[in-house]
């Protein structure tokens, strides 16, 4: 009887842990990438801003880290980046297409993890 109550009471407890997980990845993190001190209208703006950019994808999707990880954590970082990038080159396009000789005042672009 001992042994059944003590199983009834870890089965919770193995799916709170099963559960954390879930919920950590679930969480999305983003980055604003600030370019309002950037003139956009020249070539070194925007490769400043592409730049900043690109530190903002490491940082959201864990690519700059000070540990070996794991295969697992290291195919969800890459598919965090391609999409992140995808998503920021969508972004960029738009802003420097409409960026015709002006400075930047929006106030930044958002990089998230998906």
């Amino acid at each position: 009887m001992a042994k059944i109550s003590l199983l009834l009471l870890a089965a919770p407890l193995t799916l709170a842990a099963l559960s954390t997980p879930v919920a950590a990845q679930e969480e999305k993190r983003s980055v604003i990438v600030r370019y309002d001190d950037l003139n956009l209208a020249s070539a070194s703006g925007r490769e400043q801003l592409s730049a900043r950019v690109d530190r903002a994808i490491d940082k959201v999707c864990d690519l700059d880290v000070h540990y070996r990880q794991t295969l697992g954590q290291r195919a969800q970082a890459l598919k965090c980046e391609k999409q992140a990038r995808s998503d920021s080159e969508v972004k960029l396009a738009a802003l420097f297409n409409g960026a015709s000789a002006r400075f930047a005042d929006q106030g930044g672009v958002v990089v998230a993890a998906p």
